[in-house]
């Protein structure tokens, strides 16, 4: 077991319960800062998702970088990350890499040109098929190699439509919603079960559903039930109707199971009004800054005093662009949104650099937490 001597679970206690206080809308000194630190100084992407002991090297690395590096918000996760493609793997389907090492895998080729295939797939095995063995490997080892106060990431399973994507002719993906409603909903109804043995192993894995950030990939930390959280990128190119049909009652099964949370969509939204409708009704949107930019004004509107929005700077964006742009939320957002900024950084951003723009970040967050109309004080 890793011992650390420069944090400790009181000092990660009391960063919760702002996490916590902010999801309730509740009054607090500042909205939180997210941190996401890669490092591919001396392994690249595609070495560290072959081989569970240089993530966990490097997730080690990183935590304790950032835990001596941040003075308040950061709650230390480790994540265990193969690629975004477990779940096809689980089908049979093998991972792409292509020439650069520090590319994310995709998926060769795909497995249902004609949706009448569908009927002829079994459920893989959650714990056996694919990289599910890997992944609860590592789950394992890290949960038990990290003190408790530092938190895992679930495994990044995107959601039952983002596995259709992966499993499905593009094409007939989209025509499919028309032409073949039933094999589509007899497709879901298979994944989502799946997807959802799947999350049961992963829990099982680490010891407890509150040992993880949430059931899925986002690293900030999600309160105590509300863990859930569905990947549905896939909404970004289709419209409300396609939405209440095949994405809301698959994703609304994994809510009922672990409760509430986020659901991910890079942007832009063209069903932001239906989000935080979901059975039970969930708690928030994680997206991307650069393509969720034009519907703020939206989540001002539906998100009004009862939904959190992290928005990951994601695409480069330098100390400046995210100063710009998180004053741009502030402006849009406040006072009546919370809107939560996550920084995905990488080994070129020295210590200094990651503090300055926590610190520069966090003057701004002050000030928006004066702003903001709390529900509760």
């Amino acid at each position: 077991m890793v011992q650390f001597d420069f944090l400790n679970k009181f000092e990660v206690e009391k960063r919760k319960d702002r996490f916590r206080r902010v999801w309730n809308y509740q009054k607090v000194d500042h909205i939180p800062i997210g941190i996401w630190l890669d490092d591919f100084s001396k392994y690249t992407l595609k070495e560290q998702c072959k081989n569970g002991k240089i993530q966990f090297e490097v997730n080690l690395k990183n935590i304790i970088r950032l835990s001596k590096i941040l003075p308040d918000d950061y709650i230390p996760y480790a994540r265990v990350w193969p690629g975004y493609m477990t779940i096809a793997t689980m089908f049979g389907i093998d991972l792409f890499w292509g020439n650069d090492p520090n590319q994310a895998p995709g998926v060769k080729g795909y497995l249902i040109d004609d949706m009448s295939k569908v009927y002829s797939l079994k459920k893989p095995d959650p714990k056996k098929s694919g990289l599910m063995p890997f992944n609860l490997e590592w789950l394992s080892y890290t949960s038990k190699n990290l003190p408790g106060f530092v938190y895992i990431t679930g495994i990044d399973l995107g959601g039952p439509l983002n596995t259709a994507k992966d499993l499905i002719e593009t094409n007939l993906m989209y025509t499919s919603f028309y032409d073949y409603p039933d094999e589509y909903h007899y497709f879901l109804n298979l994944v989502t079960e799946l997807q959802i043995g799947c999350y049961y192993e992963i829990i099982d894995a680490v010891g407890d559903i509150n040992r993880l950030t949430c059931v899925d990939f986002d690293p900030l930390w999600a309160p105590e039930g509300k863990k859930g959280f569905v990947s549905d990128d896939m909404c970004a190119s289709f419209g409300p109707d396609i939405f209440k049909k095949f994405s809301m009652p698959y994703n609304n099964r994994i809510f009922k199971l672990f409760g509430g949370g986020r659901i991910h969509n890079c942007g832009p939204h063209p069903s932001l009004h239906l989000y935080l409708h979901h059975e039970p009704e969930i708690n928030g949107l994680n997206c991307s800054y650069r393509y969720s930019r034009s519907d703020l004004m939206a989540m001002k509107k539906e998100f009004k005093g009862k939904g959190i929005v992290e928005f990951n700077f994601d695409n480069d964006e330098t100390p400046e662009e995210i100063i710009k742009g998180y004053n741009e939320i502030i402006n849009e957002l406040s006072p009546d949104v919370v809107g939560i900024p996550l920084l995905f950084l990488d080994e070129k951003w020295k210590d200094n650099d990651i503090y300055d723009i926590y610190n520069g970040l966090l003057k701004l967050s002050i000030k928006y937490a004066e702003e903001l109309i709390w529900n509760i004080s």
